[in-house]
């Protein structure tokens, strides 16, 4: 099979978003988790020319002439996921909020306490 090396930015973008975004070996890259390892595929292709021996043996075209990569395991990263793989993935950490930030929505009544208007008659 001959060796498949994206000819510019975009189509490279496009290969990565169909395969390395949606494959377990890439889980580094969702899970928020530095004892995960990034796919060295990826790294690999980006480092080395594709005439390198380094460089990957994975991306290839396939028998129809289409880009793919051999080692592409499928996995749908989504916190809703029914299979039990709620432990791949993990949302960012919350950013502590002082107490003196606003933050919105907000009602502006419950933050500054407005007086009802004083009638004076004379």
């Amino acid at each position: 099979m001959k060796k498949y090396r994206p000819s510019n930015g975009t189509e490279g973008e496009g290969f990565i978003d169909e395969y390395c975004m949606h494959c377990l070996h890439e889980k580094y890259s969702h899970t928020y988790n530095e004892d995960d390892k990034k796919c060295e595929i990826l790294t690999n292709t980006m480092i080395y020319d594709i005439n390198e021996p380094e460089y990957p043996e994975e991306w290839i075209y396939d028998e129809n002439g289409n880009p793919c990569c051999t080692a592409y395991i499928p996995h749908e990263w989504n916190i809703n996921d029914d299979d039990d793989n709620d432990d791949f993935w993990k949302p960012p950490p919350k950013v502590p909020v002082p107490d003196n930030q606003l933050c919105f929505p907000f009602v502006l009544d419950e933050i500054v306490q407005i007086e009802e208007p004083q009638i004076i008659e004379s």
